[in-house]
């Protein structure tokens, strides 16, 4: 077709288009790499893709393309990937000489509704979840699409990307090269075992703009559609779905918890291995470094180009601020999969549960007998503030219990209000969610009891931690079972004096007395009492244990902190704190309650404690109660309380009278 020297561009792409497709359309530039892409819309709103391929475009690419976007439409009708439109000559695609002459392959596409991920704001675990359970089927359906010329070696593919080093010079920021530098050595370390993994058609881009979203403001977003596969080879699967992550993580105030739910729904449809999920973490790391080099080197050539340092902002944020531990995050993918969180953590804990009743009593005595105060937020008021511990409730836990015994205990995954400090908090605000759960067993007693090691151990860490609210001394010991399995005991509030005695890899017989209960102006300020935690790994933690719990994220604390019971000699459901049951609670009000007391909420808060204008539901979880008159009295007001005692202590009487 020759090209008119009055035509721009855009009218003589509309012209081809409608040569070949029969197609009338205005075309907008939609942004691209290499090729260029066009948003085609008739004018009875009717909205399409026009794709011309770069110059030079090897054929065997676009057919490559094609074959696989019409692979997956037979494979699985409801897979969320564009159609290929055929032309007026019948061909999936054809070739066209552009307005300097040099031939290019077009194509078009049908058109998927939806906002780029890269551009909407409810960036939630659930979409990230959808994301995963498109990217897993998709990647399912393209497993036994076989095409050796995918076999292809380009920047893009991942267990390639060492490519970059050479261009190590355009970092120019001496702490920015750092972490590259860091990520590629770890890349080297794990490209043995990327490369024992089998390869399979992938489509290698799933970056956020190439993945659509849509759904209502306010309502559940779902995968729309996957585009653009112009990077599509051959490469193992795990290559796909840690590229997604890379793009998933960014901007995200949760990247971990963004980042399993991405796995979780991948893993759904399409279950990994374990050996994929280890290397999830240093792929995405990998694929972001590619990103930053790639752009890096292009923007010097081309200045002008946004889209080619697009995601450079976002993506130089994460590597730079994110704290996440590699340990913690292997552990946390391996678990969201179903997975032991570490090798030989079912054998760990079949171990310990058979010798349960054969460990040494950890206070000399037989803790069987021994009664379980609850400290949760259903069953205590202490504190009075939620927000705020008083040093005298601190050390005076235990006296609202008239009956309390010299020993008695506290519960495994309870939920308490008492751990106001900053360093709970998962947000910047006094009420942000907070970690509340606790994920120990707690043995009350005098000061000055002594402890015993219920099994023999290594000394792993003697520490005092004198921060108010802290652990004061704290031992953590490491354990060995018979088939030689790791796994950790914490030893918390304890009185400071072993550090004389006691350092790191000393051996601790079974039944040796090694430690005693500090008092609280030594154990960070608590009655006297021993916080008793197992721990299956230390990788991530080291010697600082989360001894509390987020309860958003229970089940995967769970699986690192399982219930030490056993090692008490206690059986684990008599220690496993379980808050009042959501559904039942509801369905009793439903059964007795009139029609008239609707509930406004699908989901209603089941509110078990209130301050002020706070109330808090099972799990202790802080709500803001802006509704009716809370805003001007607020619950529990401590001068409201002092009104109505004084009243009730002067005169409680019927109003007839």
């Amino acid at each position: 077709m020759a090209r008119d020297p009055d035509v721009d561009v855009d009218e003589f792409w509309a012209g081809a288009l409608k040569t070949h497709w029969g197609m009338e359309a205005k075309l907008s530039a939609l942004p691209g790499e290499l090729d260029q892409n066009f948003l085609a819309q008739k004018k009875n709103g009717a909205k399409y893709i026009l794709k011309i391929m770069r110059k030079n475009c090897p054929v065997w690419l676009i057919k490559a393309q094609i074959e696989a976007i019409e692979h997956l439409h037979n494979k699985d009708p409801s897979l969320k990937v564009p159609k290929v439109l055929k032309s007026s000559e019948g061909t999936s695609f054809i070739t066209e000489l552009d307005c300097s002459g040099n031939e290019r392959l077009i194509w078009v596409q049908t058109y998927i509704s939806g906002k780029c991920y890269a551009d909407i704001k409810q960036k939630t675990p659930d979409i990230s979840f959808d994301v995963g359970v498109a990217l897993g089927k998709m990647a399912k359906a393209l497993a036994d699409y076989k095409n050796d010329s995918l076999v292809r070696d380009f920047k893009w593919n991942l267990p390639g990307s060492l490519w970059i080093k050479k261009y190590f010079s355009v970092i120019k920021n001496a702490a920015r090269l750092k972490i590259i530098s860091k990520i590629v050595d770890d890349f080297k370390e794990i490209s043995p075992k990327l490369s024992s993994l089998g390869k399979q058609t992938i489509h290698n881009d799933p970056n956020d703009y190439n993945i659509l979203i849509s759904g209502k403001k306010y309502h559940s977003l779902n995968v729309s559609g996957i585009i653009d596969f112009g990077d599509i080879c051959a490469a193992p699967r795990v290559c796909d779905l840690s590229i997604a992550a890379a793009y998933i993580v960014l901007g995200n105030s949760e990247p971990e918890k963004m980042l399993a739910a991405l796995v979780s729904g991948y893993n759904t449809v399409y279950p990994l291995k374990i050996e994929e999920v280890d290397l999830v973490w240093r792929l995405l790391r990998m694929r972001l470094a590619v990103s930053v080099v790639n752009s890096t080197l292009l923007a010097t050539k081309n200045p002008d180009e946004a889209y080619i340092i697009i995601s450079q902002a976002p993506a130089w944020e994460f590597l730079e601020n994110s704290n996440i531990n590699e340990g913690i995050i292997k552990a946390r993918l391996r678990n969201i999969c179903g997975m032991p969180v570490v090798e030989g953590a079912d054998r760990i804990m079949d171990w310990i549960n058979k010798e349960s009743n054969e460990f040494s009593p950890l206070l000399g005595n037989n803790l069987a007998d021994s009664e379980i105060k609850s400290l949760s937020v259903e069953n205590t008021s202490v504190p009075q503030n939620p927000f705020e511990l008083k040093c005298d409730e601190a050390k005076n836990i235990g006296l609202e219990f008239s009956d309390r015994a010299n020993f008695w205990l506290g519960y495994y995954n309870e939920p308490r209000l008492i751990y106001t400090a900053p360093a709970f908090r998962m947000g910047p605000w006094k009420a942000s969610n907070r970690r509340t759960v606790h994920i120990a067993i707690d043995v009350f007693a005098d000061e000055g009891t002594e402890l015993f090691a219920p099994l023999e151990g290594e000394v792993f860490a003697a520490e005092y931690r004198d921060s108010p609210l802290d652990y004061g001394g704290v031992i953590i010991l490491k354990h060995t079972t018979p088939h030689e399995d790791e796994f950790f005991t914490l030893y918390g509030h304890l009185d400071p004096m072993f550090l004389s005695k006691l350092k790191v890899g000393d051996k601790i017989e079974k039944g040796q007395r090694f430690c005693q209960l500090g008092a609280p102006n030594v154990n960070g300020g608590w009655a006297p009492h021993v916080h008793f935690q197992l721990a299956l790994t230390t990788d991530g933690m080291e010697f600082d244990w989360p001894g509390v719990a987020d309860p958003d994220d229970l089940d995967f604390w769970n699986s690192i902190c399982p219930n030490p019971a056993s090692l008490l000699n206690l059986k684990e459901i008599d220690c496993l704190y379980e808050p009042s049951n959501k559904k039942e609670v509801l369905n009793d009000r439903l059964n007795h309650f009139g029609g008239n007391l609707s509930v406004s909420y699908d989901d209603p808060i089941l509110i078990s404690r209130a301050w002020k204008h706070h109330i808090f539901d099972e799990w202790g979880r802080p709500y803001l109660d802006a509704y009716n008159n809370v805003p001007h009295v607020g619950h529990s007001h401590p001068r409201i309380n002092q009104v109505a005692l004084d009243q009730l202590n002067r005169v409680n009487s019927n109003t007839r009278y």
